[in-house]
This record gives C-alpha cells, structure tokens and sequence, in this order.
C-alpha cells in the first residue's frame, strides 16, 4: 500500500494571505470614511475581515506546533503572524471608534490619514509576499524601506493632525477627546505596519 506523501504547508502563503486581510480591513475603512453612511454595518464588516485573519494566524499556530521541521524559526514565523494581525486589529479598533463614537461627519485630516494607512498595507502586503524569496530577493530591503518612509509620514500627518484640532476654535473638548483617540489609533495602524517590516528585516538578516 502507497500512501501519498503529505502537503507542506506554505507558512509564507498564510503570512500573504493575512497581509492581504490588512490591506483589505484598510480598504474598508477608507470605504467607511469617504462614504459615511451605514457605519455600524461597515464596522462589522471590518470586522469580519478581522475574523478571517484571526483564522489564518490560528492555522498557522496549528501548522507549526505540528511540523517536525520549518524554513525559520517558529518564534520567528509567528512573530510575524502576530505584528500582522495587530495591523488588522489596529484597523478594526478605528472603525469601531467612529461607531461608538457616533461621529456625525468626518474630518479631512482622518481621510488622508486612511488613504495612507490603504498605502502602507498594501507595501505590507508586497514585502510579506516577498519575504518568502528573502535570501535572494533584490526587492524585500526596497519594500521595507518604503513602508518605514510611509510610517514616517504618518507620524507627521499624526501631529499636525492633532496640532490642528488643539488650535481649533469650534470643536467641543468632547469632540477633541474623540478626535484625538481616532488620529492616535489611525496612527499606531503605521506603527504596526513598521513593527512587521522590521521584524521582516531582522528575520531575514538572522537567516541569510
């Protein structure tokens, strides 16, 4: 009797395949906020984006407890699992906001804050794509250093963001308590972006 040899798993798929849920959760949110309306349902939505990378990081979790041998480390493979997920946890955690929030109109600072967190999760999403060819690609060090100048943009766009709205004359110390909370979550979705591409650079330095 043959039996049939079992399928590898590809951990650098599944690590793909969860960037690509944060690049979609930060397409959604941009959805959100440019087209304001049905705002619980969106959130939901986002959330159930967050569902499916949840699921990916539990598969990949699984997969490597079961393997006898990885192409890198476990710790390394899951450290990246999980800076990934909190991207996408990031993401969820700002439309939840303008939810609880029951923010009436959006503010344009926060719409360019969303169109560059759509940026910087699709350059998340190409260089974990990457990644899996890192001891001879010639792209990954170009997709991480452009992910690191995104999120620097973003701390910029974070505090005049929030310069702007201390200096305002016409918000409530409510609405600058809810604003300011939207601006720091959007801009820790950068940080976290920043957290997987130096994890990235490290692994792949530590492996080559």
């Amino acid at each position: 009797m043959k039996f049939g040899k079992r399928k590898e798993t590809n951990y650098f798929e599944i690590l793909h395949n969860m960037a690509q849920c944060a690049h979609k959760a930060a397409i959604q949110l941009d959805e959100l906020m440019h087209n304001y309306t049905d705002v619980a349902k969106k959130a939901e939505d986002i959330h159930t984006t967050e569902h499916e990378a949840d699921s990916l990081l539990h598969v990949l979790v699984r997969a490597l407890n079961a393997a006898f041998i990885t192409p890198i480390d476990r710790e390394d493979l899951i450290e990246i699992g999980n800076t990934i997920d909190s991207i996408t946890d990031s993401i969820e955690d700002v439309a939840n906001l303008f939810d609880v929030f029951s923010i009436e109109k959006v503010e344009p600072a926060a719409l360019e804050m969303a169109e560059l967190a759509k940026s910087i999760t699709k350059a998340v999403a190409d260089a974990v794509e990457e990644f899996e060819l890192f001891k001879n690609s010639k792209k990954l060090n170009s997709l991480i250093i452009e992910v690191n100048k995104m999120e620097e943009k973003g701390d910029k766009l974070h505090r005049s963001s929030i310069k702007a709205l201390f200096s305002s004359n016409d918000k409530s110390d409510l609405d600058i308590v809810k604003w300011k909370d939207i601006y720091d979550n959007l801009e820790r979705i950068y940080d976290m972006c920043e957290d997987v591409a130096d994890a990235l650079e490290g692994i792949a330095v530590k492996n080559r």
